[in-house]
């Protein structure tokens, strides 16, 4: 006995090919100058299904096939709100059964495609698993999830899958498409087709995708064996909180500007860039990388429950995602100088608590 979604695909496809009948003749008679059914796949179904509908509702009126004909339009429509997602495109092979093409696989070029995935990595998969499921490089999944190490994930984190290799980024002041093309080797026009770009003017502020495209300061990455690219060292920490406070002191180095007003959180300055640490455990609710972030420049904020938060900017790159969990002295990044940095303070951590979204002084909590 055949199944309801094989007799579905079955017959999705054969109305399908009816439809194509009839336009292929009248295309063939020219009896238009255009053809009246789009190229794109998906838009191509669509037209499909509304001529076909137009068809069955007359024939439903002169024919005893009509009932039959409502109804089966009717599964067929169920299927194809089951099988399609947003975005998809469909197309009926040889034998009328509905196929969905994934851009994200296969060898055709991909330019242009812009379906992010979101990938929920299960028990035992690595990061290069994941890179070769989708047909990507294990660096644009790192890049564009903030991973600092391929060891860095865990069973239900949600990784964000872009169509193509490349990073994202974030338009700047003064940046225009040939100044892009040329800082970051790729052509013009790949850059336009890739975001489907009807202006040559960029707004400040406006996300872009950069095929191809590498970041021009590579963060420092632990490979598997836990080896890293750079000497130094970003070990996590060992100390414990002092007395009843809840937190570690967050990185290495010395206070350069305290808590006061207008200035809600202390700054803590040493230029050997050492390692951020966690000062409670906790889950990341955010890590922004590679944005201006309101003057964080490259931040994490981590909740610890009750109303409490930690906020660390100013990173030179995050070695975290949001959504994981960190233990209390664990690495969530180096220290740096993104955002707005600038004067005497230099490579330093900008640390903020906050209760219950009001910034306290850091000092009561460490």
């Amino acid at each position: 006995m055949f199944s309801r979604t094989n007799l579905m695909r079955k017959l999705v496809g054969k109305l399908s090919k009816a439809i194509d009948v009839p336009m292929n003749y009248l295309g063939s008679l020219k009896v238009f100058s255009v053809n009246i059914l789009p190229k794109a796949p998906h838009k191509r179904l669509l037209a499909q299904s509304v001529i076909l509908s137009s068809l069955l509702f007359a024939l439903s009126a002169i024919s005893p096939i009509g009932d039959f004909a409502t109804t089966s339009l009717s599964y067929a429509s169920d299927y194809l709100e089951s099988y399609a997602l947003p975005g998809d495109v469909l197309i009926a092979d040889g034998d009328g059964y509905l196929l969905k093409i994934n851009p994200q696989t296969g060898s055709a070029s991909r330019i242009g495609m812009t379906d992010y995935a979101i990938h929920s990595v299960e028990s035992g998969e690595t990061l290069s698993d994941i890179a070769y499921r989708y047909d990507l490089e294990i660096e644009t999944l790192m890049w564009e999830n903030n991973l600092g190490s391929v060891d860095n994930i865990r069973s239900g984190l949600k990784l964000v899958i872009p169509p193509v290799n490349g990073i994202s980024y974030t338009v700047a002041t003064g940046d225009n498409l040939e100044k892009l093309s040329s800082k970051y080797k790729i052509e013009v026009d790949t850059i336009v087709a890739q975001n489907d770009l009807n202006t040559d003017v960029l707004a400040i502020g406006q996300s872009l995708f950069l095929p191809g495209a590498k970041p021009l300061s590579r963060p420092i990455v632990a490979t598997s064996s836990g080896s890293r690219a750079s000497s130094v060292n970003l070990s996590g920490s060992n100390d414990v909180p002092v007395g009843s406070k809840p937190f570690l002191y967050p990185t290495e180095g010395s206070i350069t500007q305290g808590y006061r007003a207008g200035h809600y959180a202390i700054d803590i300055a040493d230029v050997s860039k050492p390692a951020v640490w966690a000062a409670g455990a906790g889950t990341i609710i955010k890590a922004s990388s590679g944005t201006w972030g309101g003057g964080y420049g490259n931040h994490v904020i981590v909740d610890h429950g009750n109303g409490l938060k930690t906020l660390y900017a100013h990173l030179d790159h995050l070695t975290v995602v949001e959504g994981q969990w960190v233990n209390q002295g664990e690495v969530i990044g180096q220290m740096g100088n993104t955002g707005r940095v600038y004067g005497a303070t230099g490579i330093h951590l900008h640390w903020e608590v906050i209760k219950n979204g009001v910034k306290q002084y850091p000092g009561n909590y460490y």
